[in-house]
């Protein structure tokens, strides 16, 4: 509860709540017996650290604190993980946070008399007044992408659960994580839930477009779409400006963040980059790109900078081992959270981001068995 809506709250940026509690978390899985953490951890990392003291860090001090920093996002990701996985429900959990986040939102609707609606909305008084960027929904988070991206995984479970199951409570919950995702107007996680979706529908079991419920289920969502982006409003408005190039936000996090993060990879070495927090040190204002700092908005771009080639490739390549030696192919959910994971690492995120790791542990682990479209491989997922 404390992650999903107050971990900002009051904090400086890039401080968390959930960083604060690193100690305690790491106390209670030492307890739990995983006394090899920090050892694995730096051994992961050993032959990046050899290679950038070899090559020369411009920072040590910097070089140590964002290691530290990566660290205790380790420890946070692996006592969530372990968290969920011996939790025996998760699915209520899930249905848990979609009311309260349903209610959340409701209220910050009700925020927009009073100045409180400064602190729960995305809020620029130039910008709206030339309508130009419309007010975005972000809570307590620090933008709204990033509010976004803690629905992701609630948007995608409704979702199935419902082309699953269509029941009308199914229904319910799906419109309560919808309004809020649709306030949040982002259309970088829109893109991404439509094409994780898609791809499920595309390798579920022929006999799912045979079942009446499902297909109700189906055209019914997509004239809901399609309503939406036809008729003018805020967020068919922001679609525009996406697809039409005119989103600043969505340039800094796609193109411009790889060729910053190739700029800056390569004042030290393409193959190893130029080390752990050594990019935000280094000023790209004269680059023209909008971006005044090498702190890069994107997962794979920022690995590219500080860990350089060697380490993109390698990501890929654990990415691409794990989806076949899990079968991830195999459950309609954890298929359709690789396809967003991967998306979201091209598009946004960083490399010290808790949601990032949490969307793969999702994609891996056979958390939703019965969340399955294939019902020819429901029984084996069931006993993975």
């Amino acid at each position: 509860m404390v992650y999903f809506f107050f971990n900002n709250a009051g904090l400086p940026i890039g401080l968390t709540y959930t960083m604060l509690l690193s100690p305690f978390l790491f106390l209670w899985l030492y307890l739990k017996g995983r006394r090899w953490l920090t050892t694995k951890f730096l051994l992961v990392l050993s032959p990046f650290i050899i290679a950038h003291m070899v090559l020369g860090i411009a920072a040590p001090l910097n070089y140590l604190r964002t290691t530290v920093h990566l660290w205790v996002v380790y420890v946070v990701v692996y006592a969530f993980c372990l968290a969920l996985m011996k939790c025996g429900s998760v699915d209520r959990l899930f249905d848990q946070l979609i009311v309260l986040n349903f209610c959340a939102a409701v209220f910050a609707i009700a925020t927009f008399p009073t100045p409180l609606k400064t602190l729960l909305w995305n809020y620029d008084s130039t910008e709206i007044a030339s309508a130009s960027n419309p007010l975005r929904l972000s809570l307590l988070t620090l933008e709204p992408s990033g509010y976004s991206e803690l629905m992701l995984p609630l948007l995608i479970f409704a979702t199935l659960r419902l082309l699953c199951h269509g029941r009308m409570r199914n229904f319910v919950y799906l419109i309560m994580v919808g309004v809020p995702f649709l306030l949040c107007q982002s259309m970088g996680g829109l893109g991404m839930c439509l094409a994780a979706i898609g791809i499920s529908l595309m390798t579920s079991n022929r006999r799912l477009l045979t079942r009446p419920k499902s297909l109700i289920v189906i055209v019914c969502l997509v004239i809901t779409f399609c309503a939406l982006l036809l008729t003018p409003n805020p967020v068919s408005h922001r679609l525009v400006q996406v697809a039409t190039g005119n989103d600043s936000s969505t340039n800094v996090r796609t193109t411009v963040s790889f060729l910053v993060a190739y700029t800056l990879a390569s004042q030290k070495s393409l193959w190893w980059g130029i080390g752990l927090g050594q990019a935000k040190l280094i000023d790209v204002s004269g680059m023209g790109t909008g971006l005044m700092s090498g702190i890069i908005p994107n997962q794979v771009a920022g690995m590219l900078a500080e860990f350089g080639l060697i380490a993109v490739l390698l990501e890929f390549v654990v990415e691409f081992y794990l989806f076949f030696r899990t079968r991830v192919y195999l459950n309609s959910f954890r298929l359709a959270m690789f396809v967003v994971a991967f998306i979201a690492q091209l598009t946004g995120s960083s490399t010290a981001s808790v949601q990032q790791y949490l969307m793969w542990f999702f994609a891996f682990c056979p958390i939703f068995p019965d969340v399955n479209l294939r019902d020819d491989f429901k029984s084996k997922v069931s006993h993975t």
